[in-house]
This record gives C-alpha cells, sequence and structure tokens, in this order.
C-alpha cells in the first residue's frame, strides 16, 4: 500500500508542476511535509540541501530520498519511478515532435505563458526554504555571501561548496 502511495505521490508531483526540478519542491512540500507527514519541515529542507549537493538532478534525488526513508529500497524505486514517469514520457512526445511544431504561434504562446508560471514556481520554492534555512544572522552571512560570490564574483558553485564543507568542519559552524 505504502509503496503505490509513493509511486501515486510522485506521479502528482511530476505530473502538476511546470519548470525545474526546484519548481517541483512547492507540491513536493505540500505532499511529504503537509499532507502525509512523512517529514518534518526541518527534515525536508535537509533532504532538499543534501539532493541539491548530491550527483543528479534535485527532485530524482528527493523523490529516492524520501521513499528510502519511508519504505527503504523498494520505496526508493516507486518514488523515483513515479516522479519521472510522466516527464519522461512528456520529453519522448515533445522531443520527437519539436523540430515539426516549434515554429506555431500557438506552441510559442503556451511557452511565453509556461516561463513565468515556472518562475513563480522556482520562487515559492525559494522562499519556503529560505524561511527554513536562515535561522539566524550566521546563515543569513553564508547565503549573502554564497549569492554575492557566485553572481557577482563567478565562483564555482563546487569550489563554494568545498569551502562551505571545510569552513564547516574547522569552525563548526
Amino acid at each position: 500500500m505504502i509503496l503505490l502511495k509513493l509511486f501515486f505521490t510522485f506521479l502528482k508531483i511530476g505530473l502538476f508542476t511546470i519548470g525545474s526540478g526546484y519548481s517541483m519542491l512547492v507540491l513536493a512540500q505540500r505532499y511529504i511535509v503537509g499532507v502525509y507527514k512523512w517529514l518534518t519541515m526541518e527534515e525536508f529542507t535537509d533532504l532538499v540541501a543534501i539532493s541539491e549537493v548530491t550527483p543528479g538532478p534535485i527532485m530524482v534525488n528527493l523523490a529516492t530520498f524520501v521513499g528510502t526513508r519511508i519504505a527503504g529500497l523498494k520505496g526508493a524505486i516507486f518514488s523515483t519511478l513515479g516522479l519521472i514517469f510522466i516527464p519522461f514520457l512528456c520529453l519522448f512526445i515533445i522531443a520527437s515532435k519539436y523540430l515539426q511544431f516549434k515554429n506555431y504561434p500557438l506552441i510559442e504562446n503556451i511557452l511565453n505563458v509556461i516561463r513565468p508560471i515556472a518562475i513563480g514556481f522556482i520562487t515559492v520554492a525559494i522562499i519556503n526554504l529560505f524561511k527554513n534555512s536562515i535561522t539566524n544572522f550566521k546563515t543569513l552571512l553564508i547565503a549573502i555571501g554564497v549569492i554575492i560570490l557566485v553572481q557577482i564574483f563567478k565562483v564555482s558553485p563546487i569550489l563554494i561548496l568545498i569551502g562551505g564543507i571545510i569552513l564547516a568542519i574547522l569552525l563548526k559552524i
């Protein structure tokens, strides 16, 4: 029963979100934390952070982590398959027909609407993560520092992550 619930929950997340993995976080949080209470908000935020720094797409990593946490290896498989099933089918269909339809005005109009919707979803996810990750002045400074390093000084996110881990170990931040 739980395996089917995991599969269909992540199927809905994959089906009803537009944009990147970050836009999926809003719906994922609603189901994982709010509806099914599989994780607390703090646990969800931690898993999102881990999903971000581990190789692979953030939502695939998150689905795998949540599935593992709820039902072990089978849970990971069902969650991940549920998440990727619909997007895989959509991408397959779009990829096979894209060149044929890309210049149609209707397709261009749809894409012009989908882009800002995706940005809206991503913004909501960022706000939710911000509320749960920025817990004091020190974490606020870290976030601002990362934004400045990446956006202004164009420092590689990989170097920032490695540096952050080293600082955390040395300074016990």
